[in-house]
């Protein structure tokens, strides 16, 4: 056995709140599932809240502490995560979220483990102000210690890469949100597609709140309709904004268009049944949705933002749009759909799904699982103060 192969595991300890099952979450699951199966790395976990993702890392056999915030406070968790820490003889804590980076660095400190690393999923959905000063003071503090605790952050795309720049110099590494290209594929392609007997059906997916834009995509399946082409929509999520959302389709006279479906796990059991995904959202990093999607080659609309067109580049099932407007949407979804009549759709064959150009290569969670353990190993390799090699590609 050769001294490479003798090495012990490094053992990383991933810190996350789990209250939700949304694209931050079902990384990290992705993330520790791809790194279980490695050799060389050990993944264990504390999860502030019971749910879906507490489970499923728990089915993944990797030791899990749950440290309950709704019945416990920050210092609590922060012990929590000290003793797991030292129980595991954790060698970097990694960490998911603004309160995850403050607690996560705090427990690392109290375990005496050296070395610390986030991961920047998107762009913050609230702007911090002194209207807010306990919101902002928590946002400084997490910069601070992302500053000078933290070796590195990980940006999930090419435009956080170019953002947090100025924010942790020297500290940013782009390593791409990524899918089990594989196991989606086995599992979902063989569903039967959607038959269009009522039009073709469009989706979004998110939990329903502002920045999501669910608003505009029920504008656009009613301008859709309007225009002539029958369509119907499918809103994957639930969220406080859903009662007025359905006041709106009503309004809008296509209520009998579009179906509420509300939280859906997995999501993939009616992304698969899509002509198209819609993603109008103001903001993204890089969708997990746009990924699953893209893995089954469902035609996907999108705003042009965030990590978006690194996925959609190149792709002729794939539309980006720069105006959020109705009428922008249905012109770029009418030039990549096929504008069949209901006399048609059951004539109509469809065509061959294929995933974006490079998929595998930039997506899957075999190539980017490696990135991560080079940059672990890294870490591990080098003292602080020490400049990384860059991790981007």
């Amino acid at each position: 056995m050769s001294e490479e192969t003798m090495k012990p595991p490094i053992t990383v300890t991933h810190i996350i709140s789990g209250d939700l099952w949304a694209g931050a979450e079902v990384q990290v699951y992705n993330l520790c599932q791809a790194l279980s199966a490695r050799m060389d790395v050990s993944v264990t976990a504390v999860v502030f809240n019971p749910g879906i993702l507490h489970d499923k890392l728990v089915e993944l056999g990797i030791p899990v502490t749950l440290a309950a915030e709704t019945h416990t406070g920050p210092f609590s968790i922060a012990k929590a995560i000290a003793t797991h820490c030292k129980m595991q003889g954790t060698d970097i804590v990694h960490t998911h979220g603004f309160k995850e980076n403050v607690l996560g660095v705090l427990g690392k400190e109290l375990a005496r483990v050296p070395y610390s690393v986030r991961t920047v999923h998107g762009n913050p959905e609230h702007e911090f102000s002194f209207r807010k000063p306990h919101k902002w003071l928590t946002s400084r503090l997490d910069i601070w210690l992302g500053r000078l605790r933290q070796q590195a952050v990980i940006a999930v795309s090419t435009q956080l890469e170019h953002s947090l720049q100025s924010t942790f110099p020297g500290k940013v590494f782009k390593i791409y949100n990524f899918v089990n290209v594989e196991e989606i594929q086995q599992t979902w392609r063989s569903e039967s597609h959607n038959t269009r007997n009522q039009g073709a059906l469009l989706g979004i997916v998110g939990r329903l709140v502002p920045v999501k834009r669910v608003d505009l995509f029920i504008r656009i399946i009613c301008s859709l309709n309007e225009g002539g082409y029958p369509c119907r929509g499918a809103i994957i999520g639930n969220g406080p904004l859903e009662e007025s959302l359905k006041k709106l389709a009503q309004e809008l006279g296509v209520s009998d268009r579009i179906s509420f479906k509300g939280f859906v796990n997995p999501a993939m059991k009616e992304i698969s049944k899509l002509d198209a995904l819609i993603m109008p959202s103001d903001h993204e990093g890089l969708p997990m949705t746009l990924l699953e999607a893209a893995t089954l080659g469902i035609p996907v609309v999108a705003h042009n933002v965030g990590g978006i067109p690194e996925v959609l580049a190149g792709w002729k099932q794939g539309g980006l749009v720069d105006e959020q407007t109705p009428s922008a949407y249905s012109e770029k979804i009418l030039s990549i759909l096929p504008r069949l009549t209901q006399a048609e759709d059951a004539a109509a064959t469809p065509q061959l799904a294929t995933s974006p150009p490079e998929f595998e290569n930039k997506f899957s969670s075999r190539e980017n699982a490696k990135k991560y353990v080079a940059l672990y190993t890294n870490i591990l390799s080098l003292h602080r103060g020490i400049n990384l090699p860059t991790a981007s590609s």
